[in-house]
């Protein structure tokens, strides 16, 4: 997100000439699936993260209206600080996505020579600090679409024929997202009738089913492959997943998270071992602010189910604001009662 900011942040506030038909669903349906990712990085360490959907309300003061809109969906990869994220931007015209890759060459310089991708591709490398200095950032066009791919490793670059290769799994069905012949499945109305109930505090963006490995990853776990393995053994496999826009702050992006256990000792068990030593309050609520991820939380478990949110901004980096607190503590509880608590 933030190498577009540089590119991006000075477009014209324009209406929209024209709409794509495929929603952010069908966007995000066109991924490549984890087994492809695992392939394409060579290691089955590789895990999911859960996606973000950039819908307004979400960031709608900064978001050019030449945007309709952008999904983002991240890997990473388990005992090393690399990551793969992958973030699809619909424009509102095919020109204007020209423009886009035209200032994003302005910014960043010539292009490394590579395999042809789409439309229009352009292929940069960097290398800076940390355990992962080693970035590459793929641009493909596909018609209106701009898709942005960053991967940090930390031995080397890649040589831009693997970059290529990766890149044409990565928007290989765009052009059917685009002509309207993908659509992916909708959440099933009962796993939907199992996150926050509506409400005045928060606007749902999308919802899916995520594999476990991906709460994992959003949580940061010093163990992810046993905590995964304990969720797995006490038949949690997936989660129901909804993605929001906080409406008293739209620079603040919302995760609920569904978990469906064997038994209300399961349940609980797992409240208790992520909240710590965070207190919970008369519903059994424990709503508190991580110091180590810069996020707020509030957890709590009624019958076999656990129920968890996490109020984050959207700015990689930047922590979650105080505007977070009132909607959470409105949220949670009412989100208890709709599951029977």
């Amino acid at each position: 997100m933030g190498l577009l900011a540089l590119v991006s942040g000075a477009c014209a506030r324009s209406a929209s000439p024209s709409a794509i038909r495929a929603q952010p669903i069908d966007v995000y349906g066109a991924n490549p699936s984890l087994a492809d990712v695992r392939t394409l990085l060579g290691s089955n360490d590789w895990w999911p993260g859960p996606p973000s959907f950039g819908v307004r309300p979400l960031d709608s003061s900064s978001m050019s209206f030449r945007e309709q809109f952008h999904v983002v969906t991240r890997f990473a990869h388990i005992g090393t600080a690399e990551t793969f994220d992958i973030l699809y931007t619909v424009w509102d015209s095919s020109s204007y996505a020209t423009t886009q890759m035209t200032n994003i060459q302005a910014a960043f310089g010539t292009s490394a020579t590579g395999p042809k991708v789409g439309d229009q591709v352009l292929y940069y490398g960097s290398q800076g600090t940390g355990a992962a200095p080693f970035g590459t950032f793929t641009f493909v066009r596909t018609g209106q679409i701009v898709t942005t791919i960053s991967w940090s490793l930390k031995d080397a670059i890649p040589k831009v024929a693997q970059l290529g290769k990766i890149a044409t799994k990565v928007t290989s069905r765009l052009k059917d997202v685009l002509a309207g012949r993908v659509h992916a499945s909708p959440l099933p109305t009962a796993d939907v009738s199992l996150l926050p109930p509506p409400g005045p505090d928060m606007t749902l963006l999308a919802s899916v089913k995520l594999p476990i490995e991906a709460v994992v990853v959003m949580l940061g776990f010093a163990s992810p492959e046993a905590l995964a393995g304990i969720l797995h053994a006490t038949g949690v496999d997936s989660i129901v997943f909804g993605d929001y826009a906080l409406d008293n702050d739209t620079h603040m992006e919302v995760r609920a998270g569904l978990f469906n256990f064997i038994s209300a000792t399961e349940a609980t068990t797992w409240v208790d071992a992520l909240r710590g030593s965070h207190r919970v309050d008369s519903n059994g609520i424990a709503t508190f602010y991580d110091d180590s991820t810069g996020q707020y939380f509030s957890l709590t478990a009624v019958g076999t189910k656990s129920a968890i949110l996490v109020c984050r901004s959207t700015s990689s980096g930047e922590s979650a604001s105080r505007s977070c607190e009132l909607p959470l503590s409105r949220v949670a509880p009412a989100w208890q009662l709709s599951l029977g608590g």
